[in-house]
């Protein structure tokens, strides 16, 4: 068992593909030169030290809650290579009890108004009825501290520990998430539930506390790959200032952290034999469920939990770093539960392998795929923005044509990311969020190529300061222009479908 998933050739993929960036975020006035971003909250260059909050370079030592890179040494609270966990809005330190077995208790929330409780819910129980929230981790054997560790951070909600009940009987990936769904509290209202390589936020029980209260009907996805179809929409819900985005159809659903309402929790359980076993990921089986059931899962921006360092279980180093597209903790704004939730996109721009491509999910059965120059054409906006592309691609002075190739792309994604936000937001949208995602489009895009990964390190800084450009000209284009309209309904039927990103990706070579 594995609490990662593996992703299907030519199809939706599993928790593959990215997590946090190792840099930290500029504030207004822009990005620092050679790696390094300027921020009130201060980041280091190489061989500097990052300032409470900021983020260490590489050789860096960050201090409390900043999160190091490579080479660095995080201090408690921070995330590195052998970073701790830190305790999760819960004094409470016992450990919980490694089994497949038995369920969890849990702890209730008073409604609003309770002397006993700072935050109320009204979940499917009824207006002013108390949530009850339980919670247990999903763990490899391999990683037993590391769960238990994150179990004890969450005991106010009596989290337990949870590996495959029948290790002996094939492949129990989607088994071990079975039996940790199953570990939901026999009063539970709410059901918790963290893969074993996961670090949460700060405050996070007070966060899942507020999250329940305004949307005690939805299933929650706490975190998205820094290059999935999800971290892009994570990235075009920030441009739009809101706190939450609807995961994206035909894409697996996030499992690293998740809250799910109780009726959901019985669905998958009522779906799902408890013998099961086989290859299939319990990340698309998520999505084949809850979409079965017509159920919106939301994503928060920023997200809530970060994925951790350390090699994969299963195989999926070969994808790169794996990091969050936008991780509260890097943020000076942190999380919003009760801010207002995006509008679903119809175009995502993914830069996947240094390549931008389309992800166009309106009006059809299953997104499709268009490459960025066969978009801009279709859209009539073909050469708009290509003189103001060359001059900021060539003030980098890339040493290679495959890497001018891979500047070009990371121009054009924020280009069209701010020409497909909605009217209304400037380029400044979300301060030092917006930063954030431009960094981990960045670091994602070039995550699953070693040789576009090692470049874009050593030079992020510059890199996002030249997609912020990207965001600016995409701003003034939509001003001047509009958005581009929709493609009509046939010429996308005629699209591959966009699943074949992963199998087939498009590739800067290729150009």
């Amino acid at each position: 068992m594995t609490t990662e998933s593996v992703g299907r050739a030519g199809g939706t993929g599993s928790n593959r593909g990215g997590v946090r960036s190792t840099g930290g975020v500029g504030s207004a006035g822009g990005v620092g030169s050679a790696g390094s971003i300027g921020s009130a909250g201060g980041v280091a260059s190489a061989g500097g030290i990052g300032s409470a909050g900021g983020i260490g370079s590489a050789g860096s030592n960050p201090s409390a809650g900043s999160i190091g890179s490579a080479g660095s040494n995080p201090s408690a609270g921070s995330i590195g290579s052998a970073g701790s966990i830190p305790s999760i809005g819960s004094a409470a330190s016992a450990a919980s009890t490694p089994s497949g077995a038995g369920v969890s208790s849990a702890v209730s929330i008073p409604s609003a108004g309770s002397a006993a409780s700072c935050a109320g819910v009204a979940p499917a129980g009824g207006p002013g009825s108390a949530a009850v929230v339980s919670a247990a981790v999903m763990a490899h054997p391999r990683r037993a501290a590391q769960a238990a560790e994150l179990a004890a951070g969450l005991a106010g909600w009596g989290a337990r520990v949870v590996t495959d009940p029948a290790p002996g009987a094939g492949p129990g990936a989607l088994r071990t998430a079975r039996a940790t769904w199953a570990a939901v509290a026999p009063d539970a209202t709410h059901h918790v539930v963290l893969q074993d390589d996961v670090v949460p936020c700060r405050d996070f029980a007070a966060r899942i506390t507020d999250a329940v209260r305004e949307l005690p009907d939805s299933p929650l996805a706490l975190y998205a790959n820094w290059n999935s179809w999800n971290g892009a929409a994570t990235r075009a819900a920030a441009l739009q200032g809101a706190a939450w985005v609807p995961a994206v159809p035909g894409e697996w659903t996030p499992s690293l952290a998740l809250v799910l309402p109780r009726a959901d929790v019985d669905a998958l359980l009522a779906a799902v034999p408890a013998e099961v076993t086989g290859p299939e990921p319990d990340d698309t089986v998520l999505a084949r469920e809850l979409g079965r059931r017509g159920r919106r899962v939301l994503i928060p921006v920023p997200h809530w939990v970060e994925h951790a360092d350390g090699a994969s279980l299963v195989g999926n180093d070969v994808y790169g770093p794996r990091h969050s597209a936008c991780f509260a903790d890097d943020t000076a704004e942190g999380p919003d539960p009760a801010g207002p939730v995006a509008a679903a996109p119809d175009v995502l721009v993914h830069l996947f392998k240094g390549r931008v491509q389309l992800v166009l999910a309106a009006d059809t059965p299953a997104p499709r795929r268009f490459s960025r120059e066969g978009y801009l054409r279709a859209a009539g906006q073909e050469g708009r923005g290509r003189g103001r592309s060359a001059r900021a691609v060539a003030a980098l002075r890339p040493p290679s044509g495959l890497l001018g190739a891979l500047c070009e792309e990371i121009w054009y994604a924020a280009y069209l990311m701010a020409l497909h936000t909605p009217p209304g937001r400037a380029p400044a949208a979300g301060g030092d969020r917006v930063r954030l995602c431009l960094r981990s489009l960045v670091l994602g895009g070039t995550a699953d190529r070693a040789d576009l990964r090692l470049w874009a390190r050593h030079r992020v800084g510059p890199l996002v300061a030249l997609a912020e450009e990207g965001l600016r000209a995409g701003f003034d284009d939509r001003e001047a222009y509009g958005r581009p309209a929709p493609l009509p309904p046939e010429r996308l039927a005629a699209l591959p479908d966009a699943a074949l990103i992963w199998s087939r990706p498009l590739m800067l070579e290729e150009r």
